[in-house]
C-alpha cells in the first residue's frame, strides 16, 4: 500500500501487451468493408445489456463491454483476462508483480487517476477513453471522494470496492463478471487453490499450534508507531487460505483488520504471537519504515524475533491469482527456514 493512500486511509478507514489493447477498443470508423463490418459488430455487441448488482445498486450494463475505464484493485485483474479497457488509474503498487506482458499493457493504458488517490480523478480523460463501463474498484469508503453524477453521466459505473485487503478474491471475479471476461480470469484461481493447499498440508503437523501476527512494511503512520496486521490484513491476507491462526482484533472495530500502535506498546501488541510476518520488496529488502522499527530494542525484545521465528513475504501487496501465487513460493520458503521445521 502506497503511503499516500494509507495516510487517506488512516484518515477514513486505515484500511495488452501492445498499444492496441490501449486505443484499438476504442470505436474507429474506416473505409473499408471489414472494418465497417468489425464497427457494426462492436455497436451490435454494445447495443445489447444486462443487469448488474454492484454496491452502488442494480446497474444496467453492456452485456459484452467495449471500452472500460477501471480504477483501484479493477484494474490488475482486468489487464490479465485481457478486458477491452480503454483506460485505467494508476496501480503502481503492484507493478513489481507484473509479468512483461501485463507490464506491458498496463503501460499503453491512459491514466486517468494518481496512484492511490482517486480524488485526482481526470474526468476530462475518463470521457476522452469514451467509455460504455467504468468500474470503479477503489476501497469503499473512498466512493464519497468520486463525483458519481458525473462519472455516471459519460457511462455506468459500477462500484466494488474493498472493505478489506482480502476481498480481492471475491471481488476480482466480481470485476471479470462485469467486464465479460470470466474465463480468462479463472485461469489461475486453480493453481492457486492448488498451491495453497499444498502449502497447508504441508506445515500443518509443524506449525498448526502457533500463533501469528503481521506488521505492515510501508504503511506510513506518525514517528514511533507502527501498524499491526490482524488476519485479512494488507499483508496477513495471504495467509487466509493456509490455515494458521492470526488471533485478536482492532481496537476500533471500524479500522476491521489493523491499526496503528505505539512503538513504546508493541509487546502488548506482538508479545504474544509465536510468528511475526511482514513484507519485504520483490528483492528482499526491507523498506526504511519497517527497518526503523526492527532498529529498536522493543523489536528485538519480543520472543518471537529472539525465537527467529520470522517470515519475510515478497509480492505481498498481490490482490490477484496470478500475483498472489508469487507469494506464496515466498511464504513457504520463508515457513520452511522456522525453527519449527528443522527440528
Amino acid at each position: 500500500m502506497q503511503l499516500k493512500e494509507l495516510s487517506r486511509l488512516r484518515q477514513a478507514v486505515v484500511f495488452g501487451a501492445t498499444a492496441i489493447l490501449a486505443v484499438g477498443v476504442v470505436g474507429c470508423s474506416s473505409s473499408d468493408d471489414s472494418a465497417g463490418s468489425d464497427s457494426g459488430a462492436t455497436s451490435a455487441a454494445s447495443s445489447q445489456t444486462r443487469t448488474f448488482e454492484a454496491q452502488n445498486g442494480a446497474i444496467e450494463i453492456p452485456s459484452e463491454p467495449q471500452s472500460i475505464v477501471a480504477c483501484g484493485y479493477a484494474v490488475l485483474p482486468l489487464i490479465q483476462a485481457k478486458a477491452n479497457l480503454s483506460a485505467v488509474c494508476e496501480w503502481t503498487r503492484e507493478i513489481d508483480n507484473m509479468d512483461a506482458e501485463t507490464k506491458a499493457a498496463y503501460d499503453a493504458l491512459p491514466k486517468v487517476a494518481q496512484d492511490a488517490d482517486i480524488s485526482t480523478l481526470d474526468y476530462e480523460g475518463v470521457s476522452a477513453a469514451d467509455p460504455d463501463l467504468i468500474i470503479m474498484g477503489v476501497p469503499a469508503r473512498a466512493q464519497s471522494m468520486v463525483d458519481m453524477g458525473k462519472l455516471q453521466s459519460l457511462a455506468p459505473v459500477v462500484f466494488l470496492g474493498p472493505k478489506a485487503p482480502g476481498e480481492w478474491r471475491t471481488l476480482g471475479e466480481q470485476f471479470a463478471d462485469a467486464a465479460a471476461v470470466s474465463d480468462n480470469y479463472g485461469e489461475f484461481k486453480q493453481q492457486y487453490d492448488d498451491r495453497a493447499a499444498q502449502i497447508a498440508a504441508k506445515y500443518k503437523d509443524s506449525l498448526g499450534t502457533l500463533t501469528f501476527g503481521g506488521v505492515c512494511d510501508t504503511c506510513a503512520g506518525d514517528p514511533g508507531e507502527f501498524y499491526r496486521e490482524f488476519a485479512s490484513s494488507f499483508t496477513t491476507n495471504l495467509f487466509d487460505d493456509l490455515g494458521f491462526q492470526f488471533p485478536g482484533q482492532p481496537a476500533d472495530p471500524a479500522d476491521v483488520h489493523g491499526e496503528f500502535v505505539s512503538t513504546e506498546q508493541i509487546a502488548a501488541s506482538l508479545g504474544n504471537v509465536n510468528v511475526i510476518v511482514y513484507g519485504v520488496g520483490p528483492d528482499g529488502r526491507v523498506s526504511p519504515e519497517l527497518q526503523a522499527l526492527m532498529d529498536s530494542p522493543l523489536w528485538k525484545s519480543l520472543p518471537a524475533v529472539q525465537a527467529g521465528n520470522l517470515v519475510p513475504v515478497q509480492h505481498a501487496l498481490a490482490a490477484t491469482y496470478q500475483t498472489a501465487l508469487l507469494a506464496l513460493d515466498s511464504i513457504d520458503e520463508g515457513l520452511s527456514k522456522l525453527p519449527a521445521n528443522k527440528q
